[in-house]
């Protein structure tokens, strides 16, 4: 079955409206690789994920707001998507959820019609309970941690030459300060320039010492860091898929964004 990133997710919360509190996950959890890769920090703990541990996070979170009383299909209702952006084989969301979370992002990136790995960030009160399951024992991806490194380097540095030459010359970047993707080379450029010259805020957020790092892990071809900065009142998820040592898609998402590239 191919299907576009869009369709996936479309597919994908339809099934989340359309569940009942008895039912099983076997609609929603079809649009999952068997060979998935999948970092998280849904409940205030960071896990790396592979296609079982994905699927009994679920299954415990559906139990777990059932157990509540939450009804599932209504609180979907309730998300408030601030940012929804995709190409054929990559979709970025931000939502929130009150009062439970102010701010979600997810990054799905599909092959033949499956999410083969996805980001999913979700800023919840430091009080949420755990979910009860472990990381999967992923090993991490050195190179393509030390190529995060560098980029996040740059873009502290504010150099706009550095961070365009990180990324492949048909990258594509999803970006909630962007009023579209971003795909290939003259864009990488603009939007380097657009994030250095009009995005300051945003990035010193992410970059300050102060910041506080909750995610950032770097698995396979998946690396994700994840901050959040209480004096600046500002958070954002950085997702990144790196191969031979460049980025060949980036998402970038803040929780406080406008327009800007």
């Amino acid at each position: 079955m191919s299907r576009t990133a869009e369709e996936l997710m479309t597919h994908h919360i339809d099934s989340m409206m359309n569940m009942k509190k008895d039912s099983n996950l076997d609609e929603a959890l079809s649009d999952y690789s068997e060979d998935l890769v999948a970092i998280t920090r849904l409940d205030g703990r960071t896990r790396t994920m592979g296609h079982d541990t994905l699927i009994s996070v679920m299954r415990n979170s559906l139990s777990f707001a059932v157990k509540l009383g939450m009804d599932i299909e209504h609180a979907v209702e309730k998300l408030n998507f601030l940012y929804r952006q995709s190409t054929e084989n990559y979709i970025t969301l931000v939502a929130s959820l009150p009062p439970f979370s102010s701010f979600a992002s997810f990054t799905y990136m599909v092959e033949d019609g499956k999410a083969v790995y996805v980001s999913g960030y979700a800023k919840t009160a430091v009080s949420m309970p755990s979910l009860g399951i472990k990381a999967h024992p992923f090993p991490r991806n050195e190179e393509a941690m030390a190529v995060m490194e560098k980029h996040f380097a740059n873009l502290k540095e504010h150099d706009i030459d550095a961070l365009a030459s990180d990324y492949a010359d048909d990258a594509i970047v999803l970006c909630n300060l962007c009023e579209r993707p971003i795909e290939g080379k003259e864009d990488i450029r603009r939007y380097c320039e657009g994030l250095v010259q009009n995005a300051g805020t945003g990035i010193d957020a992410l970059t300050d010492s102060s910041a506080k790092i909750t995610v950032k892990e770097a698995v396979a071809e998946l690396g994700c860091i994840a901050f959040q900065h209480r004096a600046k009142k500002q958070a954002g998820v950085l997702t990144q898929r790196i191969r031979d040592g460049k980025i060949i898609f980036e998402s970038l998402t803040f929780q406080n964004a406008v327009t800007v590239i």
